[in-house]
This record gives C-alpha cells, structure tokens and sequence, in this order.
C-alpha cells in the first residue's frame, strides 16, 4: 500500500467521544469496517486515549483493516488556532504524552472559564456539560454549543458559535495551546508523522495559507491534507499545489465527528497521483 489512496480506503481523520465525536472507539471501528475502510486512523483531540479500545475493536470485528495511531493537536499560531495531525507514533512515548496531558489541562481549564461565562449569561448550570477532572474525554467548545442546542437556547450548534462561543464573543475563552513547532517536536520524537489538519478552515488568505506551509515544514512538519470527503475540485486541486510546490506529502481524511449524509468514513478520499502519500513509507502500510 505505497501508492496513492485510489484501490485502498484510507482514511486518516475521525473522532470519537474521547474527544467532540459521537460514536465510542469500538462503535467508530465497526462503522469503518461496514464502510469498507481498509486503513483507519482515530485522531481525536489532544487525546490518544481512545487507542486500547480501539485495538481491541479492530482485533474483535475488523481484523483485515489496519489501524494507525493518531492524534489531532491544537496549535496556537499568528492568532490562529491551527491543528496538526500526527500518526503512526509510539503512543506511550514520554515526550508526546507529556504534551498532551498539557493539552488536556489546558482544555480542562478552557472548558471550566466557558462554563462560568456561559453561566453568567443566564444558561442554567444543569443544561451545560460538567467538567470532569479524572475523565479520559476532552471537552471541546462544540460539546458546549451541541448543549446549548439540545436545551433550546439557540436553534443550532452554529448560532451558539456565532452568539457566545465564537471569537470575540460573551463566552469565548482564548486557548492557551502549544506552538507548531512542539507539537510538531513531540509527534517526530515518537518517530510519528505530521500534517496540516483541513488547511482551508482557518479563513487565510493564500499568501497567509503560504506563510503556514511554510513555517509548518521549517519546523519539520512532513504533509498537508489534500483530500476531504466535503470538498470541491478547485479546493483539491490548490491544496495539490500547495503539497508540491512546498514539496509536502498528502495526506487524507474525512473529518468524520457522527454519522450523517454530509461526511462518511472513507468517502471521496481518494489522493492525487502528483502527490506522494505521507504512507509512502510506513512499515505497517507494506
């Protein structure tokens, strides 16, 4: 499986309820395998966490798909706030699971600030998610805006982005991630590989989308995710520019957070042939 993603189903961007997905590791597993995913990877934020179970899964009811440690880290750059996913790591390994406890605490200290803003608002304390000190799971601001939904506040997640969670507004709370370059570090110490999460959902410009290949590859970042499932020709096609011109490799992904008719697991994946697979030379992709 050296080659591009076009007879193998790869997909390399999925989250669980160990971070703002809806399905368990296990459920997440079987989904892909009922998909036809040939090759999975769970990137939940900050978190690997979802991992053991996950395994366990894949040996129980998918034992012909290949399943890849992952991660999704928040990075903080310029005033973005800019993801980088990593694979194929030791997921035990010291430096890495140093950063994402790190991570965690920052997430966990993010989540209890929204908390107290939603709820000087006038959003009841009972309505919002509850912030759990020893729980594997990390609280995203979409677990806050799906309750703020669920309990009639607003009529959907993207209102409650738009009216208290979104930037600069009444329950918004800068994060305080770690940079490019450590999370970049930590996935190379645990002789994983990195990659610019959906490089068109930060609202850059082109020459700003530039400046962040540029710098992520300084850093020794090694691919861009040129292919999601929700996309257009154009959007692939300048994201197959980008990973040439700057001489990245591709990577691909859904994206996928709960099942529905708009994002699938290992739906129109598949990779450009110009672009050389940020697989191309993983041992466990042979």
């Amino acid at each position: 499986m050296s080659g591009n993603a076009t007879a193998t189903k790869i997909d390399l961007h999925c989250h669980t309820t160990m971070s703002d997905g809806e399905l368990t590791p296990a459920e997440l597993v079987l989904r892909a395998s009922v998909m036809q995913v040939d090759v999975l990877a769970i990137t939940d934020h900050d978190s690997v966490a979802g991992w053991p179970a996950a395994c366990a899964a894949q040996a129980r009811v998918a034992p012909r798909m290949k399943l890849i440690p992952g991660v999704e880290i928040s990075t903080r750059w310029q005033g973005f706030e800019i993801h980088i996913l990593g694979w194929n790591f030791d997921p035990e390994h010291p430096e890495l699971t140093a950063l994402l406890a790190r991570q965690q605490a920052c997430r966990k200290e993010r989540a209890e600030a929204i908390r107290e803003k939603l709820i000087k608002q006038g959003i009841a304390s009972n309505d919002l998610p509850v912030v759990a000190g020893d729980s594997a799971a990390v609280l995203t601001r979409l677990h806050f805006a799906e309750a703020l939904e669920r309990h009639g506040y607003v009529s959907d997640v993207q209102q409650a982005f738009d009216r208290y969670l979104g930037k600069g507004q009444c329950a918004y709370v800068a994060p305080n991630w770690c940079s490019i370059e450590e999370a970049v570090t930590a996935i190379r110490a645990a002789s994983g590989s990195s990659s610019i999460a959906h490089p068109l959902a930060y609202d850059l410009s082109n020459k700003w989308l530039r400046k962040l290949v540029i710098e992520f590859k300084e850093n020794g970042g090694d691919a861009l995710e040129v292919s999601m499932s929700q996309q257009g020709p154009a959007q692939r096609q300048w994201l197959t520019e980008l990973a040439t011109d700057y001489e990245l490799l591709g990577s691909v992904g859904s994206d996928f957070h709960k099942p529905s008719r708009f994002r699938e697991l290992g739906r129109n994946l598949n990779l450009p042939e110009s672009v050389q697979p940020v697989w191309y030379d993983w041992a466990n992709m042979q």
